[in-house]
């Protein structure tokens, strides 16, 4: 049976990992810092480890790993969080990796990273270098968009809000993943050696979508009236502005201009795979996998939320 390390295993995409993995039979060691995960602890293929920022005593119950998998990510990407995460942590684990003999790792990474203008995407990039150099098989894997981050106005359109993006809302095009297809996919290079020591750009089904599409989807699944609201860019440069100037001074200030530039990326830049001799992105170039759709993620979101209602006004009768 193969054994497999899941590092980061309580985040979005790694709490799917471990699951995935633990119904295809894999022995999985799942890497934690909550007390309590989500996760079947009764799963006699599943161990998990405690692991805490203090100290790297964890890195020592790590032994007999096959394949290890780091689906790490910085909360913030701020430039600290970034190189201690994205960078320091990954490195330390690949070196542990390589000391027990583990014969794969493969690293989720980021599609934003072709094209490299913020602080985390320089380290994840760092780290790739680094894995690529190590000897040791890799796969790197850059999705596209998550189905979860394109949800975040849903509460507020329900609410009779406008949908917010900026520009005339076509300026970015996504072809979102959702956490079960990206999870199996990245099982999938366990077995597969066309994945092997390969950089892996990857969507979902066949879907380009610019924010005004995600928001014509939203307002026909909801139910709600149409409602926009479109800011320039440069209100973006305008705020960042008064960052910078107070970034020498200030930490906080420094932090916050970091967000600001990850805010202005996300809003003009496409996630989707860029051709560097035509010099755009390429929605025909970006590979797809899995047959989750962004408009059944919608769907399943809106009767879950009919559904807890129904459950809650039957408990008043």
């Amino acid at each position: 049976m193969t054994k497999i390390f899941v590092a980061g295993a309580t985040g979005y995409i790694g709490i799917n990992v471990v699951k995935s993995a633990l119904e295809q039979k894999f022995e999985v060691v799942a890497a934690s810092r909550k007390e309590s995960a989500d996760f079947d602890l009764k799963d006699q293929n599943l161990t998990v480890i405690k692991i805490t920022e203090s100290d790297d005593s964890w890195l020592a119950k790590l032994q007999d790993i096959d394949v290890v998998i780091s689906c790490l990510a910085s909360r913030s990407g701020e430039p600290k969080d970034a190189h201690n995460v994205d960078f320091k942590l990954n490195k330390l684990i690949l070196e542990k990796a390589k000391d027990i003999g583990c014969s794969h790792f493969i690293l989720l990474s980021a599609i934003c990273v072709q094209k490299p203008k913020l602080a985390f995407q320089f380290e994840k990039l760092a780290f790739e270098e680094t894995l690529i150099n190590s000897k040791l098989n890799f796969s790197i894997i850059r999705p596209t968009a998550y189905f979860k981050s394109l949800s975040g106005q849903i509460e507020n359109i329900k609410k009779g809000k406008p949908y917010v993006y900026f520009g005339d809302g076509k300026l970015t095009q996504c072809n979102p993943i959702s956490e079960k297809d990206l999870s199996l996919f990245i099982l999938s290079c366990i077995q597969d050696r066309n994945k092997w020591k390969q950089i892996l750009p990857i969507g979902g089904p066949n879907q380009s979508l610019t924010p005004k599409n995600v928001g014509e989807m939203l307002f026909k699944i909801f139910e709600v009236t149409p409602k926009y609201r479109s800011f320039p860019v440069k209100i973006l440069d305008v705020i960042g502005l008064f960052f910078l100037i107070s970034s020498p001074f200030s930490k906080w200030a420094k932090n916050k201009l970091e967000l600001i530039r990850i805010a202005k990326y996300y809003a003009t830049e496409s996630m989707l795979v860029w051709d560097e001799g035509k010099m755009n992105y390429d929605h025909f170039k970006t590979p797809s996998t899995g047959n989750d759709t962004l408009e059944q993620y919608f769907y399943s979101i809106k009767n879950q939320k009919l559904e807890l209602n129904i459950d809650r006004d039957s408990k008043l009768y």
